[in-house]
């Protein structure tokens, strides 16, 4: 089999835009960055397909790319699209001038930060199996399979219920794998269904991170106006992020970046706007955080460099201004419950010993030593932006022999999903974990449970499983009282057993099984839950942005070489408001992961262009932080219980990264005696900046 096919083959929509229809499958007329897919070259061995990819003549007519945000916000003539503009979000709350008027002191900061690679270690990569009647299988490394059903069913114009897609055991993703699967996918789909055969496309690492999406580069001015004594009075904050040549997840990342752009913190009257600009260069999507780093890399400095100017303690102010119960968020959200960031402030300065650190400021002949404080808001789930994909399903079947297997619609990806759903619906049906068995995410077994990412998984599957027991239970009961003779009101079902509390007799699960599949009772059912309904003005930005929150706050203690300028992270304490701890062992290995990818952005990870080609496409080139960069990290955990969440829980995948470059930040500023408000913070960098002062 030999064969080129090109978007005249598309028998559906040629587009795999998320939100927005301006990515096409397989690029017609023109061409946006480099990593645009022309045309797919199908054969037996890669090698003959990278033969036949080298025989197709293109022809270009070049232009001038632009490659920057302010290239990109100053074009008049040939834009990339029907604008460069992808996406814009504000936030309104307030006279934020008559705010600047009442202050006594107004400090301003420009900061910026850079593209993230994600670094999954295993590459993109799907198979497509056309089967009868027109369906198709999809077998991928995915995070979002519902994002691929869809994608596959539009661009081969057939239905969802003909789309079958299951998610393989999937080696890291970090967002990396939200969107980007459905281009694989859907140009997988139509080559297997022009030749009728299973297809296979898995990228080399070059092309993987050539093509793929990226964090998104922010450029951000922010101006607070404080009183003398520290409270915040009134904020203005610009956001300006680099999209590249598709919007994919831009909508998403700006959203979230407006409505947290000033972190837990109280501000009266505040003015937030956020932009992405469309650019030549590989699309920015969806990356652990969401948008969440930048701003509170924005709003940390800038709270430091309030403190500075106020010759106060960078966390006494935070402690001025914290989110309280009964206090309102930025976007005017009154917060009633579950809301620890001060807890997480107050456990994180005693156990990194704040105050004795930060006197002490030792400074050796060569090594500048330095501690700083960062803290963040997190909204859980989609939030009102995307609140309609905002429900998840679990489906439990009960076995005649007392095993249990759970279908959810969310994925693992190597965070640890798979255990915890195990643990949560042992813990509603009262049974040991090991009866429970959670199969592959597989979009035949459940609804569309939207998008695997905004830390969603503890809480919508833990809600789902929940709703499911609720309407199972009654079902148990009732088996129960007949295998016991009792009331149902007397059956307790914990602990692996059944109990009549009333008389004390007691049976196994496994009998209880027996007896459900004897008297004809359901065995089988699916639990649901969707995130309540939001009161949200997107005009202004004002009101309900997410149901919830979650809160940190990481301290970061450096060393800086003065002579070489590199800098060592020596430990992190990382207290977070969970809402309540699930997984003890599970949580740690969030908040240690999150610090190490967050410390490689701060510090070593520089994705470098050339011509919006990508020069640093290896593990060679690109410098991500090995084990001897790791610093030591102590998990705090604080539990302000959301009334809404699972036993109380609330998510902590994506919180566990966004403070600590903005602490790494203050460290080095406070070791340097320099602001630092760009990253990545490189050995160059520094000694530029340690050029600029006399250290003693």
């Amino acid at each position: 089999t030999l064969l080129a096919i090109f978007a005249k083959d598309i028998p559906g929509t040629n587009q795999v835009g998320v939100f927005l229809d301006d990515q096409p499958l397989l690029a017609e007329d023109t061409v946006r960055f480099v990593g645009d897919v022309i045309g797919i070259a199908v054969a037996e061995t890669a090698e003959a397909a990278i033969r036949i990819a080298s025989l197709v003549e293109i022809e270009y007519d070049e232009y001038r790319p632009h490659l920057t945000i302010q290239d990109s916000a100053s074009a008049t003539g040939r834009l990339i699209h029907s604008s460069n503009i992808a996406c814009s979000h504000q936030v309104l709350k307030g006279d934020w001038e008559a705010g600047f008027k009442q202050a006594d002191e107004i400090i301003e900061g420009d900061f910026s930060t850079h593209h993230q690679e994600h670094f999954y270690l295993e590459t993109q990569g799907c198979i497509a199996i056309p089967e009868a009647d027109g369906h198709v299988t999809v077998t991928g490394s995915l995070q979002c399979p519902f994002y691929v059903q869809k994608a596959v069913a539009r661009v081969l114009d057939i239905s969802l219920n003909k789309v079958r897609v299951i998610q393989a055991p999937t080696g890291g993703a970090f967002g990396g794998k939200e969107d980007v699967p459905s281009e694989l996918s859907a140009r997988a789909a139509l080559a297997a269904r022009i030749i009728n055969r299973p297809v296979k496309m898995v990228y080399q690492r070059k092309d993987d991170v050539q093509l793929t999406s990226k964090r998104h580069p922010f450029e951000m001015h922010y101006k607070i106006g404080v009183s003398q004594t520290g409270k915040l009075l009134a904020a203005d904050i610009t956001l300006q992020s680099n999209s590249g040549a598709y919007a994919t997840l831009s909508s998403v990342v700006s959203y979230r970046s407006t409505m947290q752009a000033m972190g837990p913190y109280v501000v009266p009257d505040i003015r937030v706007r956020s932009t992405a600009y469309y650019t030549n260069l590989p699309p920015t999507g969806a990356f652990r955080g969401f948008g969440s780093p930048q701003a509170a890399f924005g709003h940390e400095r800038i709270m430091d460099l309030a403190a500075e100017r106020l010759g106060m303690d960078p966390i006494e102010l935070r402690l001025k201004n914290v989110l309280h119960p009964g206090d309102l968020t930025i976007t005017g959200q009154k917060l009633n419950v579950s809301v620890g960031t001060e807890e997480t402030l107050i456990k994180a300065r005693e156990a990194s010993k704040w105050v004795k650190a930060r006197k002490s400021h030792n400074k050796s002949p060569r090594y500048l030593s330095g501690i700083g404080a960062a803290s963040c808001i997190y909204g859980n789930c989609l939030g009102a932006a995307g609140w309609s994909l905002d429900g998840s399903a679990a489906r439990v079947q009960i076995h005649r022999d007392g095993s249990i297997s759970v279908a959810y619609g969310l994925t693992e990806m190597g965070q640890g999903a798979l255990t915890v759903v195990a643990q949560m619906a042992a813990e509603v049906f009262g049974v040991d974990p090991g009866r429970i068995t959670v199969v592959a995410t597989d979009t035949a077994n459940v609804p569309d449970s939207g998008p695997s990412v905004a830390s969603r998984n503890v809480v919508m599957s833990g809600n789902a499983l929940r709703d499911a027991a609720e309407k199972l239970m009654p079902h148990l009961k009732a088996a129960a009282a007949e295998l016991l003779e009792c009331n149902e009101g007397d059956i307790s079902i914990q602990d692996d057993s059944v109990t009549n509390t009333a008389g004390g007799e007691q049976a196994g699960f496994t009998e209880l099984a027996e007896q459900l599949f004897l008297t004809n009772r359901p065995m089988d059912v699916m639990g649901w839950w969707h995130v309540p309904p939001l009161d949200y003005d997107s005009q202004k930005g004002l009101g309900e942005a997410y149901f919830t929150y979650s809160y940190a706050t990481h301290i970061a203690q450096v060393s800086v070489d003065r002579l070489t300028g590199r800098i060592k992270v020596e430990k992190v304490w990382a207290a977070h408001d969970v809402g309540k701890v699930i997984n003890p062992a599970g949580l740690e290995g969030q908040v240690e992961g999150g610090v190490v990818q967050s410390a490689g952005w701060a510090l070593t990870e520089q994705l470098q262009l050339e011509g919006g080609r990508v020069i640093t496409d290896n593990f060679s080139t690109y410098l991500m932080p090995t084990i001897r960069d790791v610093p030591e990290v102590v998990t705090i955990p604080v539990e302000a219980q959301e009334p809404l969440g699972p036993w109380g829980a609330k998510g902590v995948g994506e919180p566990a990264t966004i403070p600590t470059a903005a602490a790494i930040a203050n460290a080095v500023s406070n070791a340097i005696g320099v602001p630092v408000n760009e990253l990545p913070i490189t050995p160059e960098k520094v000694l530029d900046l340690l050029s600029t002062v006399e250290v003693p």
